[in-house]
């Protein structure tokens, strides 16, 4: 499954905590590391507050992705700058590349201190290759790729079929993904905390950027 969109720069290491649920979910910064990008693996870095999230190290700048549910709001370290762009539903139909499908196994598993059920997915990669695999989903935890694929970007999470899609959508994150025999993304570290508010908003020393300025909006995954 394409969790290569979703790698990102390592931006700090957390200590170990024992994760905890609330009804909300899981409010805290969660650790994933990603191997799809070859010999050296990425780390993804969440963190949860309420409806806000922060995606640290946005491609290989060092960047953020904050949402609020409204809007993406993009940080820039190397400018010290920021752009805010706003959520709006895009209902173009999306031509699949591949689809596969993704089904319960009634099995469970213990990823980073959290429970996740496990769904085996069998499917084709781009290059032909044929993919066989299990994703294990938590509720209100985990990589919130349903917060992620908006619009347009929802082709990268739709490959493992309609219960898969609506799984995802409905507030279950990722917690563990296995390809081929191969662990591709999981998460290490779970640390249940109160986020400073200061993590949702760009720093005082960072101007707001004009899109026009950019030709075209940022790449997000």
């Amino acid at each position: 499954m394409q969790t290569a969109k979703l790698c990102l720069a390592a931006a700090c290491l957390l200590g170990v905590a024992s994760a905890r649920l609330s009804a909300q979910g899981f409010d805290g910064v969660m650790q994933f590391v990603s191997s799809e990008h070859g010999d050296k693996p990425d780390t993804i870095t969440q963190m949860t507050k309420g409806s806000k999230m922060r995606f640290e190290g946005m491609g290989r700048g060092g960047g953020a992705m904050i949402m609020d549910g409204n809007s993406r709001l993009i940080l820039m370290p190397e400018q010290k700058q920021y752009m805010i762009i706003p959520i709006a539903p895009d209902n173009t139909p999306v031509k699949q590349k591949k689809q596969g499908t993704a089904v319960k196994t009634g099995k469970t598993e213990t990823v980073a201190g959290i429970r996740c059920e496990v769904w085996h997915y069998t499917g084709v990669k781009n290059d032909g290759t044929p993919q066989d695999g299990d994703a294990c989903l938590a509720k209100g935890a985990g990589l919130m790729i349903g917060r992620l694929a908006v619009g347009r970007m929802a082709m990268y999470f739709t490959e493992g079929g309609q219960a898969f899609s609506q799984a995802l959508a409905s507030g279950m994150g990722i917690m563990k993904v296995t390809s081929n025999g191969k662990t591709d993304l999981v998460a290490i570290k779970a640390q249940a905390t109160s986020v400073p508010d200061a993590m949702f908003s760009p720093p005082s020393d960072y101007t707001k950027m004009d899109r026009a300025h950019m030709g075209g909006p940022p790449h997000t995954p």
